[in-house]
């Protein structure tokens, strides 16, 4: 019975799936906000003269905040997890006998295949579409996070509300007016007639043309957050 709570662990199966909604939301809040302070090191004067001042080059410098952003933040969040899964394990085998399961275990592992028991039809589109549509999905995914890098290599202080407020105008204001100019320049019948293309129009181009170009906004994305840092000063009005 202890070998096989120690190698399940965790939570009550009753119970894994409003945990694991809770550990996702907060390992994106934590990724978030992570990918934010980037170069918080740069906020002080004091900070940026140090870094400026390092035996190093820009790049490897860069590459360095690069790798503990990427690897070392996803790290330690994934073993935090794992650690907490296994102390929860340990004080519930103390106080009940109930089923124990493991949260990430559940998770990671049984989260896709429940999805696709939802209904036949959800199946087949998972096995047509499901790899294009996660791998798009991951890639705009990591746009979004890297996102919060940039405008913390463009402004050191208070860079993370202001690229929440980026992401309020490009996905409330720009898309109301975007809207609202669309009524003015075309008719009913030129949407029914766009509609129609889209629904005549191969899936697979479409998915794979969004994460081309998503990959592409990705690799932009880096190339111009190495650009601001490259151009990192001691006092500007952005960073004073």
């Amino acid at each position: 019975m202890l070998t096989k709570g120690f190698l399940l662990m965790g939570n009550t199966s009753d119970n894994v799936e409003s945990f694991a909604v809770a550990i996702s939301l907060i390992g994106l809040a934590y990724t978030v906000i992570s990918a934010g302070y980037m170069f918080h090191n740069l906020l002080t004067k004091q900070g940026r003269i140090s870094e400026l001042t390092l035996p190093a080059t820009n790049l490897e410098r860069f590459v360095w905040h690069a790798v503990v952003i990427l690897i070392g933040v996803p790290l330690v969040f994934f073993c935090g997890v794992v650690v907490a899964d296994f102390l929860h394990f340990l004080f519930r085998l103390m106080i009940t006998n109930a089923d124990i399961q493991s949260l990430t275990a559940t998770y990671y592992w049984g989260d896709f295949s429940n999805l696709r028991n939802y209904s036949p039809a959800f199946e087949d589109f998972m096995e047509d579409y499901g790899y294009e549509i996660m791998t798009t999905a991951f890639i705009w995914g990591a746009c979004y996070t890297r996102s919060f890098s940039l405008f913390n290599a463009w402004k050191y202080r208070y860079n993370i509300p202001i690229t929440f407020l980026f992401y309020f105008i490009l996905w409330t204001v720009l898309p109301l007016v975007l809207l609202f100019i669309g009524t003015m320049l075309f008719s009913e019948e030129n949407v029914i007639d766009f509609m129609n293309w889209i629904m005549d129009a191969n899936a697979h181009n479409i998915i794979i043309g969004v994460g081309i170009v998503g990959l592409l906004v990705y690799i932009g994305i880096w190339l111009l957050t190495y650009r601001l840092y490259k151009r990192a000063q001691l006092t500007t009005k952005r960073n004073p």
